[in-house]
């Protein structure tokens, strides 16, 4: 309960002559304090970077920092600890060579660090893409391991199940399809994934929006 619920509630037991009319008004906090608690708290996952008109993206925060490795063919962005013994804890593919060519994500890194799921520990979003598209992910900490919850094939798993039939390419960037205002709530039952999916024509024409909200049980890895 924050302050407020809790400064307005104590002041019931000093105004008698206006009982009922306090009583009202306390149920009413009570109401509001009650769905607070329900709605739990929200995480913004991608914010905007106005300077570049894109997601703005880190290689570093508070508890952790990135490098690169390159193995075999494949180029992975690495994020490790910053608390000493230094470990790894969880890396994204972000490139490959074609021939001698290297070839990667524009931009890419954490979007978001916070404790998602209240176990005390800092969980992650991340994001990487290009003109030709992007992939989005959740790292979620699992005991001493990370958990990797790909949003992208979370949302296409929650249409398919709602309109049973395949749904469209929200990775790419011509499909028409756009994934916007994704959040992560956390509450008493768990992690929800909020999501709005617009159908945009190739003129900017807004055809359709369509809002899931998605249970944990039914991320994807």
């Amino acid at each position: 309960m924050n302050w407020k619920c809790t400064q307005v509630a104590s002041k019931v037991h000093f105004v008698n002559a206006t009982k009922l009319r306090i009583t009202a008004v306390v149920l009413a906090l009570a109401s509001a304090c009650a769905q607070e608690s329900a709605n739990g708290k929200k995480f913004a996952l991608y914010r905007g970077d106005k300077s570049c008109v894109c997601i703005l993206t880190k290689k570093e925060t508070k508890s952790i920092t990135a490098t690169e490795r390159h193995i075999g063919k494949s180029i992975y962005q690495v994020f490790w600890s910053h608390t000493k013994p230094k470990r790894e804890l969880f890396r994204v593919k972000v490139g490959t060579y074609v021939g001698q060519d290297v070839v990667k994500w524009w931009n890419y890194g954490v979007t978001d660090e916070e404790d998602f799921n209240g176990d005390g520990v800092p969980d992650y979003a991340w994001y990487g893409g290009d003109d030709t598209g992007f992939a989005m992910y959740l790292f979620l900490s699992s005991g001493s391991q990370y958990q990797r919850i790909d949003v992208l094939k979370t949302v296409q798993g929650a249409w398919r199940q709602r309109f049973h039939k395949p749904a469209p390419d929200l990775g790419g960037s011509d499909s028409g399809y756009a994934l916007n205002d994704t959040v992560l709530e956390r509450s008493a039952t768990g992690l929800v994934l909020l999501a709005k999916v617009d159908h945009v024509t190739i003129n900017g024409t807004n055809k359709g929006t369509y809002q899931f909200r998605i249970g944990q049980a039914d991320f994807k890895p």
